[in-house]
């Protein structure tokens, strides 16, 4: 263990920091302030360590929206970035392999040059396999559960506000003074203890904004590679592009049987894939685009996905059409969402009534399957068309992890036989440019190609 105070001591952040760059690859950091002078975020991007950033989201900036716009142009393959509104003041960074500073030291150049600051810097055999390591990870579980991966409309948000909030940050610094002068004699509740309302819905909406993020970031990647196959458009929604790509990684290069193994189940396949691409995930995506661009011919229709399906798709989830849907335009839009039709083939013959050895082809099926859905009864409870409509173009609540948390557990929004795999994909099909589509196939292919933390659905 090391004490860290800068000039006080002789012994300097930036020291520990460079120390790092030979052992470390992985860089976990929880700190509330940071501004763009800092050398620690290049250091990490230079250096090919992944970042995965826990900041403060406040009306003041703790974070900088530089720095935001640095960690998402990055991509997901060098940095995540989360941000913690409320209660949040750690300064704990992580440099898996090497060690851990805990400190008071924010990640500014005035903290880890000119102020007084005091830490502690850890060696990693200081902390692999004691109590330490246990409260280290305790820490960034609590944190991951509490925050919300950045995207490029907080972003966008952040920087329409910074226009604006010169004036009022003026007049509320003298209103805090007086209120602070007001109230001195009252004790401030730090909110330690605050319970945590829901905390099944909070890890639900945690992690389908991460894999959103994620599949953003790698969609931006994918475009970045300017690899098409040509068969494919340029004018093609590069949203649509790459979760077709997606589509045909997985059935054709995780779901084959280029290894000969044919017996293997689809699980057993994506985890064997994850295990080799889990730390070459840049690699193993090129690979794969390479791949698709030298396909001669689409393997399962998704050229004409892209070119017709996915547009018919958008024009039947579109806003004003869903609350005026019929059965038969429920059933058009059902039919090209991919976990539905997967789901419709799974349902046995006996919940439709039907002859064990009843055999009919899955365009057949999914339309008995939506039809069967269509024609539930409803009493006292949300219709088909409410919940359609508040699921992908409700306004509150205005995140859709929310509304899709609602729609798949409070009796009064959900219907049998449509779970979040369906509703994922239909949401993207919807909204492609806003969400892109994600079904159990996307949850596959992206942990074949080396995301680990990605949460696979059951059947819906």
């Amino acid at each position: 263990m090391k004490l860290v105070m800068g000039e006080i001591n002789g012994a300097w952040l930036l020291d520990i920091m460079n120390g790092a760059a030979s052992s470390c690859t992985q860089v976990t950091a929880a700190v509330a302030y940071a501004t763009d002078n800092s050398p620690f975020f290049d250091h990490c991007l230079q250096h090919g360590m992944f970042l995965e950033f826990y900041g403060l989201l406040d009306e003041d900036h703790a974070v900088a929206i530089s720095v935001l716009e640095k960690l998402l142009a990055a991509g997901p393959l060098a940095a995540s970035c989360h941000l913690v509104k409320g209660h949040y003041h750690p300064k704990v960074i992580w440099w898996h392999g090497y060690g851990a500073y805990i400190g008071s030291a924010n990640l500014t150049l005035k903290a880890w040059s000119s102020n007084v600051e005091c830490g502690v810097f850890y060696e990693d055999e200081e902390i692999l396999g004691t109590p330490l390591q246990v409260h280290l990870e305790m820490l960034f579980d609590r944190v991951r559960q509490i925050s919300k991966p950045v995207d490029s409309a907080l972003v966008k948000a952040l920087k329409q506000l910074q226009w604006t909030s010169a004036p009022l940050n003026r007049e509320r610094t003298k209103f805090k003074e007086r209120f602070e002068d007001a109230t001195s004699t009252i004790p401030t509740h730090h909110g330690l203890v605050a319970p945590n309302v829901n905390t099944k819905l909070s890890l639900f909406a945690l992690e389908w904004e991460q894999t959103l993020e994620l599949l953003r970031g790698l969609r931006r990647e994918f475009v970045g590679m300017n690899m098409r196959p040509k068969w494919v458009s340029p004018h093609a929604n590069d949203t649509v592009h790459f979760d077709q790509f997606l589509h045909a990684y997985y059935y054709v290069r995780v779901r084959g049987r280029e290894d000969g193994d044919e017996a293997a189940r689809s699980i057993e396949r994506v985890d064997r894939f994850y295990e080799r691409n889990k730390d070459r995930k840049s690699e193993a995506l090129r690979e794969a685009v390479a791949w698709w661009a030298s396909l001669d011919e689409a393997p399962y229709g998704e050229d004409l996905f892209i070119r017709e399906t996915a547009p018919r798709m958008r024009s039947l989830f579109a806003k004003e059409r869903v609350a005026s849907w019929t059965s038969e335009e429920f059933t058009d839009a059902m039919m090209g969402v991919n976990a539905f039709k997967m789901h419709a083939r799974q349902v046995k013959n006996k919940f439709f009534d039907l002859p064990e050895d009843h055999h009919e082809t899955l365009e057949r099926r999914a339309t008995r399957m939506a039809e069967w859905i269509w024609s539930q009864s409803r009493t006292g409870r949300k219709s088909l068309r409410e919940m359609w409509s508040f699921l992908i173009w409700g306004e509150f609540p205005n995140n859709v992890a929310e509304r899709l948390w609602m729609v798949t557990t409070d009796e009064q929004w959900n219907f049998a036989r449509l779970g979040p795999s369906s509703l994922g994909e239909a949401i993207g099909w919807a909204r492609p440019d806003d969400y892109p589509p994600r079904n159990n196939r996307t949850n596959k292919a992206l942990r074949a190609l080396g995301h680990g933390g990605v949460r696979q659905f059951s059947s819906d």
